[in-house]
């Protein structure tokens, strides 16, 4: 409300801002905080995974474009279906995709998402998504505890986000890991084919 009633022009009209900022980050990492401890029920059902990562990178097409980074997607020809919660399965790929952006960001590259199915995971076939992007990589005191809370890269990071997404992952009963190089990092999802009722 002070915000709105002052002036740009004046001098505590930048102060109002920092504030305003500071706020905003704090209500991020306390629903961060929140969303990691609050236990995870998840509706597991039926998902083309395709169509789903499909709809996704179609949405983000426009900021790929602004940012002159590439992408692919590579996949089966015969739809794919896992056992997943769509609500879930969105906020663990945007989170990843989010992720890959920002290591691209300023000097663009390309993201490459892969959709396979394996049968050397575990007695259930799973699918595999992996997100690839040609980022520096993760630092190798980092990637070994890229999942644990409050670890992060980015420096006004909460550390929360990986831990989250691999929350949600396991409440779906999958698995994820990470492989890291200089000049790319590669995150794998694992989910529960579907293989009909």
């Amino acid at each position: 409300l002070l915000k709105v009633r002052i002036d740009p022009e004046d001098p505590n009209f930048e102060v109002l801002t920092r504030i305003q900022n500071d706020c905003s980050r704090l209500i991020n990492l306390m629903e961060s905080v929140l969303a990691f401890s609050r236990p995870i029920e998840p509706n597991l059902q039926p998902v083309d995974i395709l169509d789903h990562l499909s709809k996704l990178l179609e949405r983000w097409h426009p900021r790929f474009n602004r940012l002159n980074i590439t992408f692919i997607l590579q996949h089966p020809k015969q739809a794919t279906f896992v056992v997943g919660d769509p609500r879930l399965m969105e906020q663990i790929f945007t989170n990843l995709i989010s992720n890959a952006v920002d290591v691209m960001e300023k000097s663009g590259g390309s993201l490459a998402v892969k959709v396979t199915i394996n049968k050397s995971v575990s007695c259930h076939p799973q699918v595999e998504v992996a997100i690839s992007d040609s980022g520096p990589g993760i630092p190798d005191d980092i990637i070994e505890k890229i999942f644990d809370p409050f670890v992060s890269t980015k420096p006004k990071g909460t550390g929360l986000g990986l831990a989250i997404t691999k929350h949600m992952v396991t409440a779906q009963r999958g698995t994820i890991h990470v492989n890291s190089f200089p000049g790319g990092s590669v995150f794998n999802v694992n989910l529960p084919l579907y293989l009909g009722d």
